[in-house]
């Protein structure tokens, strides 16, 4: 890389936010991007900023807000900014300095002129506006991610409907994580939240209030209120049978808070229980007072299942994370309107829905009577019928806006589907996001909890339970599982030094327990047998389902596995990898293994592992990418060297990349946006759509040089109104990303390539060729300003990047890649070429 850095000059405070300004232009550098940084250097961190930019020709203004994650003293700070490849990058008037808390958090909820701050306060137009949170998860990033509740048509408190929440023992959700120590945690807490962010006076005095009862006596509940970022104060109360008001006064410290009323098992010795919640309330004051709606009428629009005529059938519960499985069907939607009034009231509004690209696909106005005191829901005729996308709707009341939905409509992958090109590092907490993801023709997941302080935590005892249970989860909902080997000790085995994991872990319990398992084992051949052990397991328990097992994770470069920090090197790794591929060969000959130092295709290491022999101890080599924001077209040349390279060094491998960063959120909950940690924070894109595209775009280029898979990282979640762009493909509830859209037609439409028919490079036009099951698909776009169009015909068919056809004739092409699919090479190269 080329870089330029200032180190010992800057201090910064943990907390405290600031703003790096400065001017940049470039030329030349191909690849794209560029990183900025800022450092602690002993130990060596992030300290809060990690950034990136993508300069052009000409001088243009760049700024990055960021808060210290850590306080740093001058003496062991670096500022840098640094790209990887030959160019040239010019920076002029950089200027760091103090600025106040610029942090706002999305959707804001206006609470000026009501009395009661919370929308569809009573649940008489549904589930709107609501979700769930929970506190204590186990597992990292982890929290509930839907509505865990139903809405009940009885008679609430002071209104005819009301929220049930029910935890049991085979009842309510159950929480799955497979790092470090892998989890499996029934929830005993669930809360409903709202939706969205009120704007506060810090200080002010609030109060929350909300009727609740229960099916037993003495049922602990809980109010909440939750501050940005992640401050909670709360409530416990003591439900009875009988409906009764409780409330919660506080002076919120932060401008920022929602709430979330529900029942709390976690700490009693209660079995189950089962709760209703309505006629919630926030309101200024010291107490609470009379319940009030936030106003007479409110209307929400919610997607609808229906059968029959969609306007003279009652709506049924909508499709999971408002995805359509069923083209033909196309989208429909219904509003639901609430009226509180002793008089009768007129619902108007609009309902506007935009596609990939941000056009307005439909506008329409709906207007309706509503008796006084009545909830009614109204269907709308279907939207997209034979259509797929995604689709966002919106809408908006006398001009207002109201609520948006996020909404797609996908041809499912068959039942039957066993291998996609993409898949998860991690497999997703809640068993729907899984679902939803195989429906779109994911099936493969990463899975670490085989690791070997897990299966044998006394040496010669192996138990799988633990492990079994997150994998045979995921089998379960249709996967297929690659099981990684991440460490390579257990707590019994390692050569780890008590002194030097507790100067490295510098306090952090965590990396305190883990470090020793990141040294190398006593004995090499224990770490074979453990090895073997778990191949010959899963052959045996779960024939044709687990069949590729990854010898150790980011060995050498990180902490994980044999850090050179702890004076290992990639000598260490390639023996290591040895002994594991010959004791899995010899055990179970047909498995496959996966291995590598999983780092990019330019890193050093990736170069000396192939030229020391590497490959002789693998079946499939893996790499790990986290970039910023770049064109496609500069994989190229990393992707080609890497692949000749195998070639002069015993033989050419499929390639697997089991981590891959690329993040965006149309609708980020917080500005400036945050992703995850330092190094998935650089990977983010600047819309949705370009994210879509650049999956599209990628996979062209890298499959055409040997990828076969790319898993994204990672199958997480965030709390609700919560970042939580790291999942990838949905936002809250499911509701899909526009990459979830994208990922659906790939998978589709190409599949997993058996073979590179071509790649493409002609003056506008950008194309790779490749055989799929049966047919000659190609994915081509145009990468310039020079204009280039392609004939689609009866012999070649053109699909868009949501899987749509394209009218046959020409088709001009953009940035926006396109397909191309014939049943035979000869056309398509005619087209192309």
């Amino acid at each position: 890389h080329a870089m330029i850095c200032q180190t010992g000059k800057i201090a910064v405070r943990q907390g405290q936010w600031y703003r790096l300004s400065f001017w940049a232009k470039a030329k030349d550098i191909r690849s794209g991007g560029v990183d900025v940084a800022l450092n602690c250097t002993n130990p060596w961190e992030n300290a809060g900023l990690s950034d990136a930019f993508m300069p052009g020709l000409k001088w243009e203004f760049h700024e990055f807000l960021f808060q210290a994650s850590r306080s740093v003293s001058a003496d062991r700070s670096r500022l840098q900014l640094w790209f990887k490849s030959t160019g040239t990058l010019w920076l002029d008037d950089m200027t760091l300095a103090e600025t106040v808390n610029q942090q706002r958090w999305l959707p804001e909820i206006s609470t000026e002129g009501v009395k009661n701050f919370v929308p569809n306060s009573s649940f008489e137009c549904g589930t709107a506006n609501w979700g769930s949170v929970t506190y204590g998860l186990q597992g990292w990033a982890g929290n509930l991610y839907r509505l865990e509740g139903e809405v009940e048509d009885t008679a609430g408190g002071e209104g005819k409907h009301s929220l049930k929440i029910m935890i049991g023992p085979n009842q309510g959700p159950v929480f799955w994580f497979d790092y470090y120590r892998p989890i499996r945690q029934p929830v005993r807490k669930i809360l409903a939240a709202n939706r969205g962010w009120f704007r506060v006076t810090p200080g002010e005095t609030l109060t929350l209030s909300a009727m609740l009862k229960a099916d037993v006596e003495d049922v602990p509940g809980l109010l909440a209120i939750h501050e940005a970022p992640d401050r909670h104060s709360q409530k416990t109360v003591v439900l009875t049978r009988e409906w009764k008001r409780y409330e919660f006064t506080l002076k919120p410290s932060q401008p920022s808070i929602f709430l979330a009323v529900g029942l709390d098992l976690e700490n009693s010795k209660i079995a189950q229980a089962t709760i209703w919640v309505d006629s919630i309330q926030l309101e200024r004051g010291a107490h609470a007072t009379r319940f009030e709606p936030r106003s007479a009428v409110e209307a929400f629009i919610e997607t609808a299942s229906t059968t029959g005529n969609a306007r003279e059938t009652e709506p049924l519960r909508g499709p999971l994370g408002n995805i359509q499985t069923d083209p033909a069907a196309g989208l429909v939607f219904s509003v639901a309107a609430w009226n509180s009034s002793d008089q009768e009231q007129r619902v108007t509004g609009q309902l506007k829905l935009t596609d990939f690209v941000d056009r307005t696909v439909l506008e329409t106005n709906i207007s309706f009577r509503l008796p006084a005191g009545q909830s009614i829901k109204t269907v709308l005729p279907p939207y997209g019928r034979n259509e797929r996308g995604f689709f966002k709707a919106a809408w908006t009341e006398q001009g207002k806006p109201v609520q948006e939905l996020r909404c797609a409509i996908i041809k499912p992958a068959p039942a039957g589907v066993s291998d996609s090109p993409l898949g998860f590092n991690h497999a997703y907490p809640w068993d729907f996001l899984i679902s939803l993801t195989r429906q779109a023709g994911i099936v493969w997941w990463r899975d670490w909890s085989a690791n070997w302080d897990t299966v044998e935590h006394e040496s010669g005892k192996f138990d799988f339970s633990v492990p079994d249970a997150q994998i045979n989860r995921v089998l379960g909902l249709g996967g297929r599982v690659e099981v990684l080997l991440p460490f390579p000790s257990s707590a019994w085995s390692t050569t780890a030094n008590p002194d030097v994991v507790a100067k490295a872990a510098a306090g952090n319990g965590y990396l305190k327990e883990r470090l020793p398992m990141s040294f190398a084992p006593q004995r090499l051949q224990d770490f074979g047998t453990y090895a073997m052990t778990v191949g010959k397991h899963y052959a045996a328990s779960t024939p044709g389902s687990v069949t590729h097992i990854q010898i150790l994770n980011e060995p050498v470069y990180t902490d994980y596995a044999l850090p050179r920090k702890f004076g290992y090197d990639l000598s260490n790794y390639i023996q290591m990898l040895d002994v594991a591929y010959r004791a899995l060969k010899t055990a179970v000959p047909q498995c496959l293994v996966v291995g590598g130092i999983s780092a990019n295709p330019q890193a050093g290491l990736t170069r000396d592992f192939v030229t020391a022999g590497g490959l002789k101890s693998l079946d499939i080599l893996d790499l790990h990418l986290y970039d910023s924001a770049r064109p496609d077209e500069t994989y190229e040349e990393p992707f080609a060297t890497l692949e000749q390279l195998m070639k002069e060094n015993g033989g050419v491998k499929p390639v697997w990349i089991t981590e891959w960063g690329c993040y965006a959120d149309d609708d980020p909950p917080c500005m400036p946006q945050t992703i995850g940690d330092a190094t998935m924070n650089r990977c983010k894109w600047g819309t949705e759509r370009a994210a879509t595209e650049h999956i599209v775009k990628f996979v062209a280029v890298s499959f055409a040089h040997g990828v076969r898979k790319i898993f994204f990282h990672a199958g997480t979640c965030g709390t609700i109104n919560g970042p939580d762009a790291s999942g990838v493909l949905f936002e809250y509830g499911g509701t899909p990303r526009k990459m979830y859209a994208g990922v659906a037609a790939l998978t589709e439409i190409l599949g997993v390539p058996e073979s590179l028919v071509k790649r493409i490079h002609t003056e506008g036009l950008e194309a790779s060729v490749f055989r799929s099951r049966g047919k000659v698909v190609a994915i081509t776009w145009n990468p310039g300003p020079v204009k280039r169009s392609v004939l689609t015909s009866a012999n070649v068919n053109g699909f868009d990047i949501m899987g749509n056809r394209l009218p046959q004739g020409g088709v001009v092409l953009s940035s926006t890649p396109i397909y191309l699919v014939s049943d035979a090479v000869e056309p398509i190269l005619h087209v192309l070429e």
